[in-house]
């Protein structure tokens, strides 16, 4: 009898197991837009009632490319799901003016619903980055315009060791560096060592961790294997 109790629970375990991890669903604005506009900033609309289920493993996404050639804009936007490990904003001038330009922007979030960027107005004007640099975390971070010769928005924090420092800097701003570069893989200064971290190292780690997806999966399909030798080793000492 109490083998049949055991078997109920490991039944009811796995029900929950399993209900908890397609809660784990992400869910995504999605679509498409194509079109040739005057004056993007102030036409082009990026909504979308559409919405979409993430697979395991993807991320929200929406990106977009813009190429002006006079007084014509080229639009091409895309939202949706896509499989990306880690959470991304990228903004690039591919040509700047005078002439023809060609601008993206694209980014990958993991919050439900979080591609939901409408307009491109700070993508037709110079590019804007969030700036600050602070010893810990930075307090604020304004979008400030960017100089010429810089592309895209970094974001980092650099790590000393050594000569009686513990700390760490946060930076954030304009760059037209390609990566977590701002120290130049530099690891040491003196006495102190030196480490640089991005987001997307960090970011990956935690929903790893947090999520526990993965773990529960592995951990049921196991489970289930041992489920048959369990019931009969329970069987036999019942």
């Amino acid at each position: 009898m109490q083998a049949y109790h055991f078997q109920d629970f490991l039944f009811l375990f796995l029900l929950g197991v399993s209900s908890l991890t397609l809660a784990q669903h992400l869910y995504c604005h999605k679509g498409v837009y194509m079109n040739i506009e005057d004056d993007p900033a102030q036409t082009f609309n990026w909504t979308t009632e559409k919405v979409e289920t993430c697979d395991n493993g993807e991320l929200c996404q929406e990106s977009v490319l813009m190429i002006t050639a006079g007084d014509k804009t080229a639009v091409l936007a895309t939202k949706g799901c896509f499989a990306q490990l880690m959470e991304a904003m990228t903004f690039v001038q591919h040509t700047s003016p005078p002439g023809l330009t060609a601008v993206s922007y694209s980014s990958y979030c993991e919050d439900p619903l979080c591609n939901s960027r409408q307009k491109t107005t700070s993508m037709t004007a110079t590019l804007h980055c969030p700036t600050c640099v602070a010893v810990g975390t930075c307090l604020s971070a304004p979008s400030l315009p960017c100089p010429n010769g810089t592309n895209r928005c970094y974001r980092g924090r650099v790590e000393l060791s050594g000569g009686s420092i513990e700390s760490s800097v946060e930076v954030k701003g304009c760059t037209s560096i390609i990566g977590c570069r701002l120290m130049a893989r530099i690891s040491s200064i003196g006495p102190m060592a030196v480490k640089e971290v991005c987001p997307h190292q960090s970011v990956y780690q935690s929903r790893k961790t947090e999520s526990g997806a993965t773990w529960l999966l592995v951990s049921v399909w196991c489970l289930a294997l041992l489920l048959p030798t369990l019931l009969q080793s329970l069987i036999h000492f019942s």
